[in-house]
């Protein structure tokens, strides 16, 4: 028989508890690695409904823009001054004034907004005070009615066109891929 040494089985026992925890601790490190790939997915998609909710929500608020110019035209095309128009008159301000934080200054955006907002005032001038235009002569009437229809007419058209391009690259939501 083997003769086996004092305290051997204590050296082993030590031995299998310290390859026992060597597994573990192992074991251990391959749940955090899979926890920490799993909260990182996690952030990514995250991270990647984040962005394209900003791109959807800014879509949403420079479409706001783009749409406001039919409803102001509506306005000012039959303009008698009422509640629903200086609405329309009130979001459109406000869709210029908004439209130089949302477009970039080069897109020229912003300036074209800002010259139908003010040359619509010789249209609400012509409707709310054409009668008066009258005592200037009916030269000066008639130059005040051209005005006013170059502005329903021709000025709103051609913004129509150079906004739809302007916006083009902005309003671009063909995927919804960043």
């Amino acid at each position: 028989m083997i003769e086996v040494p004092e305290g051997f089985a204590t050296l082993v026992a030590g031995a299998f508890v310290i390859i026992a925890a060597g597994i573990a601790w192992q074991a251990a490190q391959r749940q955090i690695r899979a926890a920490q790939d799993d909260v990182q997915r996690q952030i990514r998609a995250t991270q990647k409904i984040e962005a394209t909710k900003l791109r959807l929500d800014l879509y949403n608020r420079r479409f706001t823009i783009f749409v406001s110019i039919f409803d102001f035209w509506k306005a000012l095309s039959g303009w008698k001054d009422t509640p629903e128009q200086r609405a329309a008159q009130t979001e459109f301000f406000r869709a210029y004034q908004e439209s130089g934080f949302l477009f970039s200054k080069e897109s020229g955006i912003q300036d074209t907004l800002e010259k139908l907002y003010y040359d619509s005032g010789k249209v609400i001038g012509f409707k709310e005070h054409g009668h008066e235009y009258m005592e200037g002569g009916k030269e000066f009437y008639l130059e005040r009615f051209k005005e006013m229809n170059k502005v329903l007419i021709d000025d709103f058209d051609v913004a129509l066109v150079t906004l739809r391009a302007a916006m083009g690259e902005y309003l671009n939501f063909h995927s919804v891929e960043g």
